[in-house]
């Protein structure tokens, strides 16, 4: 799923027990009104694994935004905090999987550029 930016704005219970729900990007948004991940959010999103947060879009999250995502349980624990910076953070030294893994943004020509760059940097 990808979001327009209104309708994840919504708030609470957005995606509340979509239990086959697997993968959910975020857009990048205005800097003057980032997005709150509102009370149970994602709740019961047993398969979640993927959910694109961009760098500095999320301001606010609830203690229960996250409740019941085992994938997400098992890979960042089981705090908000550290699953929102877990989802944001977690390409941060790898730049040609940070370019795939959103691939719907990225031209042919900025992953040979990724690739090359790395190149030179491991020469």
């Amino acid at each position: 799923i990808k979001l327009e930016n209104q309708s994840f704005r919504r708030g609470g219970c957005a995606f509340f027990h979509c239990s086959c729900l697997v993968t959910v990007t975020v857009p990048a948004v205005d800097s003057k009104r980032p997005i709150g991940i509102g009370v149970k959010s994602f709740s019961g999103c047993k398969v979640l694994a993927n959910l694109v947060l961009p760098e500095g879009s999320i301001s606010t999250f609830n203690s229960h935004s996250f409740d019941q995502c085992a994938l997400l349980h098992d890979h960042f624990g089981k705090s908000v905090a550290d699953i929102v910076a877990g989802l944001i953070y977690r390409f941060n030294n790898f730049a040609v999987h940070k370019l795939c893994y959103d691939h719907s943004l990225t031209t042919a020509q900025e992953l040979r550029d990724c690739i090359k760059d790395q190149d030179e940097l491991e020469a």
